[in-house]
């Protein structure tokens, strides 16, 4: 990323001497004071000391360059626009994004990786009655990582690599004929992914220090290489026509067919066992061979008619068919192996071929009518229905439960969905529910009975001296099925005031509350027995700040302290500052102050207090 500092560094310093150019830029440095967990910092916000470009635009006719927090940001983006007229519209759009967990209670799983993405899409003519363009895009995700792996009857640390890269080609057209308008667009993704993990250094004992059958299960080596690549054609279709004056149709169409094959060879050398074929081993060579097919297809029409001005009516029909199988071939051999009983020394080779295969229906229709404006009052009622058809064909090596996992299962969903609101000089009241019934589930958490309601308010006083709004919303799903027996509830309520005796001076304050409960059952699978996974979250958050504005300077702070009592209690109390002050007509500076302090209950060990200070200079055309 600051490979791209230099280049609009010498943009800005070439115009910044020519005020006919507009330019607006803000730049400068962040320091960064840290006590505590590094890994929970970084994990949750991961803002780091270093040269930042915090905001850039430069502008001219036919050009635009926009830019937001290059160089140290956790994530930053470039946009670049240029056309000419009725010829040609170019667009880039690049962005960076620094993917980083270090949570110290999941220290063996950890991820140091960047993602970049670049976007370039270019029309020809726009704005004629066809449209044609092409596009290009390039997704990139790669960097080190720690993660565990059970082999042997042990868990063991290993060191992982990652470069995934995902390209596509895109070509099409827009057009629009006054009364028929839409867009089609043929793609080609590639995506390839390579993957290695080696043991650890100082890992080999494993996870569990108790040995198996009197025999100690230690490592003294293990690689894993996988590569995959996968090939995605792609077609998608929008159509609107204007039938009437009253009476719109619209039309879509997609359809995708991804291929993909993999491969990965695995070794281990050490002292490992094995229940599965009832042997100790001192090592092992596996293989893997892999395909698999996802074909997707979704197309549906909607139909507007308007009944009055301010009355709609609509409905609409949608039909999606997925068909995804696959197959592996796994070679594994284990190396100087006997039996538990320590007979019959040699190596002893296994096979095993596997092919599965999913096939998923979904239709649904919905029904419905708007009134925009009945009076102060506005209502949208919707009916809908869905009919979901799996097929599931597993392998019977994959199953591993008693009973067969397959089959052709079916599942019916009836929705309603109604909101409306009054609105009345500066006031506004706002209502929605939301019912969805189910006759079965297909998967475990998939609900039978789901409603949500939301309430809301809004209010503001002549000449907006003051503004306040309310927002209540709860959501409760359930199955009382025995295999499952879930249930989950969600509420969360908010509030917020502003209010601006002058011009000069705003005053804003909050308070939210958000509660979740969930309870499922699950099948343990050491010995298959049922249990019980309970979570609850109550978290309560609280800000308050103001902000300043005189003439050559500007001033805003705010203070928010959130606390959570649920399954995993922690509190988290911010601060933030912002100073900005004119020096010139065009040029000024800018001071930034943040604070973060995390503290968990259980364990203290994350725990963090970080201070981030910034010094910007600005400017402005």
């Amino acid at each position: 990323m600051r490979r791209l500092l230099l280049p609009l560094l010498l943009i800005i310093a070439a115009t910044a001497s020519a005020q006919t150019i507009p330019v607006d830029v803000e730049i400068g440095y962040r320091w960064l004071d840290l006590k505590g967990s590094e890994g929970m910092y970084r994990s949750q916000i991961n803002e780091r000391q270093g040269l930042l470009l915090r905001a850039l635009t430069y502008s001219t006719p036919d050009f635009r360059i926009d830019a937001s927090d290059l160089g140290v940001g956790p994530a930053g983006t470039l946009r670049v626009e240029a056309g000419k007229a009725d010829l040609y519209r170019l667009r880039l759009a690049f962005r960076r994004a620094d993917a980083f967990s270090a949570v110290p209670t999941f220290e063996q799983h950890t991820f140091d990786r960047k993602r970049e993405m670049l976007d370039l899409d270019l029309e020809i003519l726009p704005g004629r009655k066809i449209t044609p363009f092409v596009g290009y895009s390039i997704n990139r995700y790669s960097g080190p990582g720690t993660t565990t792996y059970h082999v042997g009857q042990d868990e063991f640390l290993l060191l992982s690599s990652l470069k995934d890269r995902d390209r596509e080609m895109r070509v099409g057209a827009s057009f629009n004929t006054g009364r028929v308008y839409g867009m089609v667009t043929q793609g080609w993704r590639h995506f390839s992914s390579d993957e290695s993990l080696t043991l650890a250094p100082g890992a080999g004992a494993g996870n569990n220090p108790e040995p198996v059958l009197g025999r100690p299960i230690t490592a003294g080596g293990i690689t894993r290489e996988s590569h995959i690549d996968g090939d995605t054609p792609f077609t998608n279709l929008y159509v609107t026509g204007e039938v009437t004056k009253r009476l719109r149709l619209i039309g879509n169409y997609v359809r995708s067919s991804a291929d993909s094959d993999g491969n990965e060879l695995e070794t281990a050398t050490g002292s490992f066992a094995s229940f599965e074929i009832g042997r100790f081993f001192n090592g092992l060579n596996e293989s893997v061979t892999s395909a698999a097919k996802n074909k997707t297809t979704r197309g549906g029409v909607r139909g507007e008619f308007a009944i009055a001005d301010s009355v709609d009516l609509f409905a609409g029909y949608q039909s999606e068919h997925r068909d995804l199988s696959g197959t592996a071939l796994i070679n594994s051999l284990f190396l100087q192996s006997i039996t538990f009983g320590g007979a019959d020394p040699r190596d002893f080779a296994a096979v095993l071929a596997a092919s599965s295969s999913l096939e998923r229906d979904r239709d649904g229709a919905n029904l419905g009518i708007s009134i925009r404006a009945f009076g102060p009052f506005s209502v949208r009622a919707e009916l809908r229905t869905d009919d979901v058809t799996a097929d599931v064909r597993p392998d019977l090596a994959e199953i591993v439960v008693p009973g067969s996992q397959g089959g052709k299962f079916k599942r019916h969903i009836d929705t309603f969905d109604v909101n409306g609101s009054y609105t009345r000089n500066k006031l506004t009241l706002g209502a929605a529910w939301r019912h969805d019934d189910a006759d079965k589930p297909i998967f475990r958490t998939d609900f039978l009975a789901r409603d949500r309601y939301r309430l809301r308010a809004q209010w503001a006083s002549p000449k907006d001296v003051i503004r306040g709004g309310l927002t209540a919303e709860q959501t409760d799903q359930s199955s009382d099925r025995q295999e499952s027996g879930f249930t989950a509830k969600l509420r969360q309520y908010t509030g917020d005031l502003e209010v601006a005796p002058i011009d000069k001076l705003h005053l804003r304050a909050s308070y939210s509350q958000y509660r979740t409960t969930s309870d499922i059952s699950f099948r343990r699978p050491e010995n298959f027995v049922i249990g019980d996974s309970f979570h609850q979250e109550l978290g309560t958050a609280l800000e308050g700040g103001f902000a300043v504005f005189i003439k050559q300077a500007t001033l805003d702070a705010s203070v928010t302290r959130f606390d959570n009592e649920g399954t995993l209690p922690f509190k988290i109390n911010r601060y933030r500052a912002r100073a900005t002050f004119d020096i010139k007509e065009h040029a000024g500076i800018a001071a930034e102050y943040s604070k973060d302090k995390y503290r968990e209950t259980f364990f203290p060990v994350a725990n963090y207090e970080a201070n981030r200070y910034g010094l910007y200079l600005r400017w402005r055309p």
